[in-house]
C-alpha cells in the first residue's frame, strides 16, 4: 500500500533542519551569565560539601565540650574550669573563686548554632523562589559548567493567560458560548493514530482542569478534501448520530477552511425543507486562511481567521449564508466592509539567532518546536492580548487555550485546520 504525501500529516516528514517550525521561547538558549550568589557551579557545590563537614564536625565537639564544662560546672559549684587551668602559661585567677563566671564554650556553640540556622534561612528563600521553566548552561571562565533552573522571561501579557473559571454543567451551551474576557480557558488536544487509524486519527479535546471530555473530530474518508466531523461522541464520529455537533471543511489545497455547526448546507435542501421547522441552515462559526508559499520560501506560517463579532451581550452575531457568495470567505475576497465579522491573525515569530529559529512565548504552555505552534490576536483591538494560543508538548499531545470572542467550538475547529497537511504552504 502507498501512501501520498497529501494523506500525511507534517509529522510524518522529516522536520529535520526545517526552518519554518516555531520554538517555544523557553526552548531559546541564552547568553552566557555571570555566576551570581544564588548560582552554584558543581566544584562549588563540592567545596561547599566538604565546609559543611568540617563545620558540622567543630559543631559537634564544641556541644561535646559544651556539656563536659556544665558537668564539671556542677561539681565545681557553678564555676566554669579552663582548660587552660593548671598549665604554665595560664592567665592567673582563671579560676579564682572571685573571679566572674564564663561560660566561652556555651557562647561558642551558641555563634555557631545561630550561623547555621541562617544559612538554613538562605537556603530556604534560594528553594522558594518561582520555579524555572527551562535549564540553561551557566557558563563562567575556568568554572566546570552546571545546568542551573533560571526563570524565564515575563509573561507577554498576564491578563490572556490567567486561567478561567468555567461551568460546564450544559455542555452543549458552553462549547457554543464565547469564551470569559480576560481569562484563559485552558484544554489539550491528544491525537490518537496507530495502524489504519494513522491515516484518519481521531483527536480528542479536554479541560486542563479536570480533565473533562470535550469534543472529538476525525477526517471523513473518501473525500477530495479535508473534512472533518466533530462529534460529542469519542467513540461515536458519524454524521447520522445525535452526537454530531459540527465540521471543518477545506480547499484542495488547504489553504481555505469553514467551520459549521451540525446545521444543513442550504444548497442542498429542497425549498420545502427550508420551510420545516425541523430542518435548520447551518450556522457559519469561522474561516481559517493560511497564505500560499508560492515562491517555495521557508518561514512560520501565516494565517488570518475570520470570525462572528460578539456583542456586548456576550452574543454571537449569527451567520446562516444562504448560498456560497454569502460566506464570510468570499465577501472578504470581495473586499466588502463587513461589520459582523472580526479578523484575527496569527502572532509573527521572531527569530533567535542563538537557537537558529523563529521563537514565541507561550508562557509554558508549550514546550516543543512545530510548525503547528501558533497565537491569534486581533490587531484592531488589542494587538498584545493572546485570544487563543495552540501548540506541541509531546509526540501526540498539545495545549489550546483561547478566550473571548472564540467559543470551545470554534477554537477546536481553528486548531484542527492547524493538523491539517497543507500542499501550497509546505
Amino acid at each position: 500500500m502507498f501512501l501520498n504525501k497529501s494523506d500525511l500529516d507534517e509529522d510524518d516528514i522529516d522536520d529535520v533542519g526545517r526552518g519554518d517550525m516555531v520554538t517555544p521561547i523557553s526552548m531559546a538558549a541564552q547568553a552566557p551569565q555571570v555566576l551570581g550568589a544564588t548560582t552554584r557551579t558543581s566544584s562549588d557545590k563540592s567545596v561547599g560539601a566538604a565546609r559543611s563537614t568540617q563545620y558540622q564536625e567543630r559543631l559537634n565537639r564544641a556541644r561535646q565540650q559544651k556539656s563536659l564544662s556544665q558537668q564539671r560546672r556542677g561539681q565545681n559549684n557553678g564555676m566554669v574550669v579552663s582548660n587552660l587551668a593548671g598549665m604554665p602559661n595560664s592567665r592567673p585567677g582563671t579560676a579564682s573563686g572571685n573571679a566572674p563566671t564564663i561560660d566561652v564554650l556555651s557562647q561558642e556553640v551558641e555563634e555557631m548554632e545561630l550561623h547555621e540556622q541562617s544559612e538554613r534561612e538562605n537556603e530556604a528563600q534560594v528553594t522558594q523562589q518561582p520555579a524555572a521553566s527551562s535549564a540553561r548552561p551557566v557558563v563562567t571562565a575556568g568554572v566546570e559548567q552546571s545546568y542551573e533552573p533560571v526563570v524565564d522571561i515575563a509573561p507577554q501579557r498576564s491578563i490572556a493567560h490567567t486561567p478561567a473559571h468555567i461551568d460546564t454543567t450544559d455542555l452543549r451551551a458552553f462549547l457554543t458560548r464565547p469564551g470569559p474576557e480576560g481569562a484563559m480557558v485552558q484544554c489539550y488536544i491528544q491525537r490518537r493514530k496507530s495502524g489504519m487509524a494513522r491515516l484518519f486519527p481521531t483527536y480528542e479535546i479536554y479541560l486542563k482542569d479536570g480533565d473533562q471530555f470535550l469534543l472529538a473530530a476525525r477526517k471523513r474518508k473518501k473525500n477530495k478534501s479535508s473534512n472533518y466531523l466533530i462529534s460529542l461522541d469519542k467513540d461515536d464520529l458519524t454524521r447520522q448520530s445525535d452526537n454530531f455537533f459540527g465540521k471543518l471543511r477545506s480547499n484542495f489545497l488547504g489553504t481555505e477552511f469553514s467551520l459549521y455547526d451540525k446545521g444543513a448546507n442550504p444548497e442542498k435542501l429542497e425549498q420545502s425543507q427550508r420551510d420545516s421547522s425541523g430542518v435548520e441552515v447551518r450556522q457559519e462559526l469561522g474561516t481559517i486562511l493560511f497564505k500560499q508559499n508560492v515562491l517555495g520560501s521557508r518561514g512560520p506560517r501565516k494565517m488570518k481567521v475570520m470570525v462572528p463579532n460578539v456583542n456586548e451581550a456576550g452574543q454571537r452575531k449569527i451567520l446562516r449564508p444562504q448560498s456560497s457568495e454569502e460566506t464570510m470567505l468570499e465577501r472578504y475576497k470581495a473586499a466588502k466592509n463587513d461589520d459582523d465579522v472580526q479578523i484575527l491573525k496569527n502572532k509573527p515569530p521572531k527569530w533567535n539567532e542563538q537557537v537558529g529559529a523563529y521563537v514565541l512565548n507561550f508562557n509554558g504552555r508549550v514546550t516543543r518546536a512545530s510548525v503547528k505552534n501558533f497565537q491569534l490576536y486581533n490587531p484592531s483591538k488589542d494587538p498584545d492580548a493572546v485570544i487563543m494560543q495552540f501548540g506541541r508538548v509531546g509526540k501526540d499531545a498539545f495545549t489550546m487555550d483561547y478566550q473571548h470572542p472564540l467559543c470551545a467550538l470554534q477554537a477546536f475547529g481553528i486548531a484542527l485546520s492547524s493538523f491539517d497537511y497543507k500542499i501550497a504552504c509546505e
